[in-house]
């Protein structure tokens, strides 16, 4: 081989280690991230707080129904339940009504309006939370199904550690090729920036919490300042998380296990919309950060698909030789090792995946994800659920509306 041959050879086996080291690193965090289950403890009488379910629902026909018996099902004594249409154009308003027609637990309302300076889903909880009178809040969404022991095992976990807020990382339901090859490494996309013992050290200044279903003391959650003090954001739960930890307040970050489930996209462009936004926001709104998200999976993951065309290609045309068989082998050996860390991240996602083989194009995606939300930083714009916001314009204050919504939230 020859001098630069030699130096890539060496280079590439740089590149492949760091995946025997990411395997080690992840079955370590996996090993202290707490894991969440119907068998886990729960809480038990014979005073049960009050808890307020509190559920925007915006164009959710097909999955409210499912959303809300399982809501309506808790096995939990003192609940309210609280669904706020969000101004849908499907049959979502009628599917609340025919609950609350069948249990008096259930209460539907409707937002009309979205004031300058607020996101959808910030304003609507915002807005309607304190049409509730629990002592907990559960924020959860429509997309999200959870088991009839939920409550009594979050509030129990909650309580355990002392934590003003908890949050879980449920698993995916994934119905469509494209949930099953995208959606397990988006994910650890973001929590790569997030990782669960740093959320859950109360050293720390990392916070986050995932909206599809949030439990969080009233009291922590007024004295963070609410929804209005995430007006403006996009992932509002992570801001949420920020606020509350920024009080000394412990917040806690679970796995869950057959305990809750959430279908977030049920499309391809769905979620490419969809992830786009949430690493956008996620990550500060930041080019740099994004970028460097970008180049990880260029530098360790793309460089072995890359090194393997290179080597069947050079090979192909008989030009073989020393170089192309190293690189040959190399990318097989990284392939294999990428598997296997890819295996647990799928596993985890989307318990007893079959498509961990389709990574490379799922690598692919979250690419043109990240490009997407880099493009984002620098237009502004984002598109969600039929809105349009101009992010600069979204920081801006509507100091006479907000006026005019506390008055009426005071007179409520």
């Amino acid at each position: 081989m020859s001098v630069l041959e030699t130096w890539i050879v060496r280079f590439y086996i740089g590149v492949i280690l760091i995946w025997p080291i990411r395997w080690v690193v992840l079955r370590f965090v996996l090993g202290r991230t707490r894991f969440l289950t119907t068998a886990s403890a729960k809480l038990d009488g014979p005073e049960f707080p009050r808890v307020s379910a509190v559920i925007p629902a915006k164009d959710e026909e097909a999955t409210l129904d499912e959303c809300l018996t399982a809501v309506r099902s808790q096995d939990y004594p003192n609940l309210e339940i609280l669904v706020v249409d969000d101004r849908s154009d499907d049959d979502t308003l009628a599917i609340a009504r025919r609950h609350e027609s069948l249990d008096d637990r259930v209460r539907v309302v409707q937002n009309d309006r979205l004031p300058p300076g607020w996101t959808g889903k910030t304003y609507v909880l915002h807005k309607h939370a304190p049409l509730t009178d629990g002592e907990w809040l559960w924020f959860l969404d429509a997309d999200t199904k959870h088991e009839p022991l939920f409550l009594k095992v979050m509030l129990r976990y909650a309580l355990d550690n002392d934590a003003a807020l908890v949050s879980l990382l449920p698993e995916l339901k994934c119905e469509t090729f494209w949930e099953q090859v995208v959606q397990p490494l988006a994910g650890i996309v973001l929590m790569q920036s997030f990782q669960p013992s740093r959320i859950n050290d109360d050293s720390s200044k990392l916070a986050f919490a995932n909206g599809q279903s949030i439990l969080v003391a009233s009291k922590a959650y007024a004295a963070a300042g609410g929804h209005r003090a995430v007006r403006d954001r996009f992932v509002e739960d992570i801001g949420l998380a920020t606020k509350v930890k920024a009080l000394g307040l412990p917040i806690r970050l679970a796995i869950a296990k057959g305990l809750v489930s959430c279908r977030m996209y049920a499309s391809l462009g769905q979620l490419v919309r969809g992830w786009s936004r949430i690493l956008y926001d996620a990550l500060d709104r930041s080019p740099t950060r994004l970028v460097l998200k970008l180049l990880d999976p260029i530098i360790f993951s793309q460089s072995g698909h890359l090194a393997l065309a290179i080597a069947l290609g050079l090979l192909a045309t008989g030009r073989g030789g020393p170089f192309a068989y190293w690189l040959l082998g190399l990318s097989l050996l990284h392939h294999a090792l990428m598997y296997a860390v890819f295996h647990l991240i799928y596993n985890v996602s989307v318990p007893g995946s079959r498509y961990v083989a389709t990574f490379p194009l799922g690598n692919l995606l979250t690419d043109y994800i990240l490009i997407r939300a880099i493009r984002m930083c620098f237009t502004g714009k984002v598109a969600w659920r039929g809105t349009s916001y101009d992010a600069n314009l979204s920081r801006t204050r509507d100091d006479a509306a907000d006026e005019a919504d506390e008055l009426e939230t005071a007179g409520r």
